[in-house]
């Protein structure tokens, strides 16, 4: 229950007499009033009646919202997500608006709504809530106009729901592209190079197969590694395909570098065969890559 202390501020307030106001506000935040709190945020914020502070906004902000205060959720919580663009502090702010959206708050419901529509990684929670919402104000527009406003919002929610879901799922298939095009990417760059250096063949035993294989199917494993590699690459999200990643372009790299000693010290000129490597590691980075943003663009994930 408001006190009526409060009213009166509320009153002065609506009178447009903001210095007056705010000293009532500020004086029963300081009483422990959690909507009292709330309302010097704002003014803070606002430069309302007082000179424009974020930092004590955001302290009495805090105040109200560790005393359960919804509509502190709802402000703060906007004033999070619309000032910080990525990080924890604006994964706090929507988590402050969907906590006041479920308990009913329409102006965190407004907030949250316009969010998630503006983003295409928001989380299935965040989606869901909002259309949840655009349920409720659907129930209760007051005209055909709003209700075919929310209609819609609701609608490009949903889609946006299914494709955070299948998003999601595929970022598992581009992490199994990343681990098998980096196990392929190691295999093929030791084949390749005891292909081109057949004198090393007897410290790799278990190469042995090599000599069943033909040199343009080596040529081919290196060629689609590298493009699953990539592929993976570009819309991998998971930290142990990175890995993955990392330890296989530098054990590439690493039988590259030693392919062109070993060139080296049998008197031959160090760019004998790079023409090749330079085709088979540039073309599949090339066609990874396209393919990868092509995937990106349509299951949207950015």
């Amino acid at each position: 229950m408001k006190s009526t202390a409060f009213d009166m501020a509320m009153v002065a307030y609506r009178q447009n007499d903001m210095e007056g106001a705010f000293r009532q506000f500020l004086s029963l935040a300081e009483a422990q009033d959690a909507d009292a709190m709330n309302m010097a945020a704002n003014m803070f914020e606002n430069g309302q009646g007082t000179y424009k502070d974020p930092g004590r906004a955001v302290y009495w902000w805090k105040k109200a919202v560790e005393l359960g205060n919804v509509d502190a959720l709802a402000d703060y919580g906007q004033y999070l997500v619309t000032t910080f663009f990525d990080g924890k502090e604006q994964k706090l702010g929507v988590l402050y608006l969907v906590t006041a959206t479920e308990r009913g708050n329409n102006r965190a419901g407004e907030s949250l709504v316009e969010f998630a529509l503006k983003n295409n990684e928001a989380g299935t929670k965040v989606y869901r809530a909002a259309a949840d919402y655009c349920d409720r104000a659907i129930a209760s527009a007051t005209d055909s106009y709003l209700r075919t406003q929310y209609v819609q919002k609701k609608g490009m929610l949903k889609y946006k729901l299914r494709q955070n879901r299948f998003g999601n799922s595929y970022i598992y298939f581009a992490a199994l592209f990343s681990v098998i095009g980096a196990i392929l990417l190691m295999v093929a760059s030791v084949d390749l190079f005891l292909e081109l250096h057949r004198e090393y063949r007897d410290m790799f035993e278990i190469f042995t197969y090599i000599d069943r294989i033909p040199w343009e199917m080596d040529i081919a494993m290196f060629f689609a590694s590298m493009i699953l590699f990539t592929l993976g690459k570009v819309i991998n999200k998971l930290h142990l395909a990175s890995f993955m990643q990392m330890f296989s372009s530098v054990f590439a790299a690493a039988v590259v570098v030693l392919h062109f000693i070993c060139v080296i010290n049998n008197g031959r000129v160090w760019y004998d065969k790079l023409l090749w490597y330079v085709v088979l590691v540039v073309i599949p980075l090339m066609l990874g890559k396209l393919l990868g943003e092509i995937l990106r663009k349509i299951i949207g994930i950015q």
